[in-house]
């Protein structure tokens, strides 16, 4: 149950590195960002959390006690090669793949670039990325020209957009307007598998607002 005192969202790689000043132990670091994460909305991750095996490991402890609690994860894929040892533009590896696909699997709504989504799920189709998944996630394609595709709450769609924001910016904007009205999510709270259809307008002026800001 979210606090209506706490962010609406947390971003768990700014409050792992938090953290992790003063604990070193997954356990330890567990037991100090769950009375939080336990609290919020939704929690904010990424493949780049999954790069250390500290963090790596407390992501993953997080995770089982955090989605009881029916705190949602949102996935950015944020592919950052460097991050990995990795020369700039290369492809995720298969060690990469092996340790994001459970993370992906979690996840109630997913981000990526038209890249990303060929490289880290075979397909740049929203649809075909929503239904190989088992919760079922709202998905979410950015194009270079600013364009958004995407498969949300039994819905689809494409729109032009003129975005004012960079990737990461609009995927947390979109975060909080789901955060403020998840019935646009559709299948919020009615378990994995299920697809209601939420509102398309409010869906649109939710992606919009998002790349407006």
């Amino acid at each position: 149950m979210s606090d209506p005192h706490m962010p609406a969202v947390i971003d768990f790689s700014a409050v792992f590195s938090e953290a992790y000043a003063s604990h070193e132990t997954p356990a330890g670091l567990v037991e100090t960002l769950m009375p939080d994460v336990s609290k919020t909305s939704w929690l904010l991750i990424s493949s780049n959390s999954l790069v250390g095996a500290i963090e790596s490991t407390t992501l993953t402890m997080v995770l089982e006690r955090a989605i009881p609690h029916g705190v949602a994860i949102a996935l950015d894929v944020a592919w950052q090669p460097e991050s990995w040892g990795l020369e700039p533009g290369s492809k995720p590896t298969p060690e990469v793949l092996r340790r994001f696909h459970p993370l992906a699997q979690e996840a109630t709504l997913i981000h990526c670039t038209q890249d990303e989504a060929d490289e880290f799920f075979s397909s740049d189709d929203p649809l075909a990325i929503h239904g190989s998944l088992s919760q079922r996630p709202g998905v979410a394609i950015t194009d270079i020209d600013g364009s958004v595709r995407w498969c949300i709450g039994g819905r689809m769609g494409t729109m032009e957009t003129r975005m004012h924001t960079d990737q990461e910016s609009f995927f947390s904007a979109l975060i909080e307007s789901f955060a403020e009205n998840p019935e646009l999510l559709g299948n919020a709270g009615e378990g994995p598998g299920t697809d209601a259809v939420a509102d398309p307008d409010g869906l649109t002026d939710a992606l919009l607002s998002a790349a407006s800001k």
